[in-house]
């Protein structure tokens, strides 16, 4: 397998992204986008799949109801849905420790 290609090819292609939507919606909402989803997932599973599972679940409920709260309240889009994502994550944070104390560790090896 050639890694290096491949990586290279992703960080071409992020970079590339990050830029041309940095101009188009602005750099709060790019990063919180970036950030919040990832963070909710690590505090809220253990293995990738479900953290990837819960960080698209988390961009789209905070993408929707940023979108509505911002139709309804006559709002800007973008500073609507990174509060959006703000209540989301600090929702998160103050749930997380119960839900991590409910379930059991998987076994080390």
């Amino acid at each position: 397998m050639r890694v290096r290609a491949w990586d290279f090819l992703f960080y071409a292609l992020f970079g590339f992204v990050v830029t041309s939507f940095v101009r188009i919606v602005g750099v709060l909402l790019i990063f919180s986008y970036l950030i919040v989803p990832a963070v909710c997932a690590v505090l809220l599973a253990r293995t990738m799949r479900i953290r990837m599972l819960i960080g698209c679940i988390i961009a789209l409920v905070g993408g929707v109801g940023g979108m509505i709260g911002s139709f309804y309240a006559d709002l800007p889009s973008g500073a609507a849905i990174v509060c959006e994502l703000g209540v989301l994550l600090v929702t998160t944070a103050s749930i997380a420790p119960l839900i991590r104390r409910k379930t059991p560790r998987p076994a080390t090896d």
